[in-house]
């Protein structure tokens, strides 16, 4: 006796079977999806409380992170004050209180550093969260040891107004900023200041933030 198919005699395929097969594999496929769903509500039954634990965890943690990140820049206020001496172009800015400074004069240079909590060694490698420089340079002699990077990419310009206020009338100077070499990656803005050149850097992108909220809008200078 030979099982397959029970054709009419035109040949076709049974209905009837067709549909009973059709029933039997939506039927499997709904089991199947039962079964899932099934085991999702047994697991969040069974875990249901370590899940809740997990969660209250890590609510715990951004929230710290969250007040933490806010007490850190609460604490940085109220803002110290640098002040120059008029030889070097009575330069003032705020920077925050939580910041240490270093100063070096030599040869009718100013260099100020500056970091969080203590200075460390300065060298060319270190990112500093503030430098400035009041440097024996012509301005434009400044401006073209930069060329050779804008002109690859590594560094864009821009420029720059500052003090546009009742007191401070503001002044025109250029913006550069990108990856200035391998460990220093940030900005620096140049000014001309009578027959010197002043240059203030951020060398981290950690304290750009600083830079731009913070120092560059209380900038001022006698050119």
């Amino acid at each position: 006796m030979k099982l397959g198919w029970k054709s009419d005699q035109r040949g076709a395929a049974n209905p009837f079977l067709i549909g009973m097969i059709t029933f039997a594999v939506l039927a499997i496929g709904a089991a199947g999806a039962f079964f899932w769903a099934f085991m999702q509500m047994q697991d969040y039954r069974n875990n249901v409380n370590e899940k809740i634990d997990v969660a209250v965890e890590e609510a715990k943690a951004e929230q710290k992170e969250e007040l933490q990140a806010q007490f850190n820049e609460d604490y940085k206020r109220p803002f110290l004050t640098f002040q120059s001496s008029p030889d070097f172009g009575s330069i003032s800015f705020e920077y925050p209180r939580t910041w240490a400074q270093y100063i070096a004069k030599s040869d009718g240079a100013l260099e100020l550093y500056f970091y969080p909590v203590a200075v460390p060694t300065v060298n060319r490698q270190t990112p500093f969260a503030l430098r400035v420089v009041v440097a024996d340079k012509a301005y434009d002699q400044v401006l073209k040891s930069y060329e050779s990077k804008i002109k690859n990419g590594d560094l864009s310009a821009s420029t720059l107004t500052i003090g546009k206020t009742d007191s401070f009338s503001g002044f025109e100077g250029m913006r550069i900023d990108g990856q200035f070499d391998k460990t220093i990656n940030g900005s620096t803005v140049i000014f001309k200041i009578r027959d010197k050149t002043l240059q203030i850097f951020v060398d981290s992108q950690d304290f750009m933030k600083d830079f731009n909220e913070t120092v560059l809008p209380s900038l001022k200078f006698e050119p």
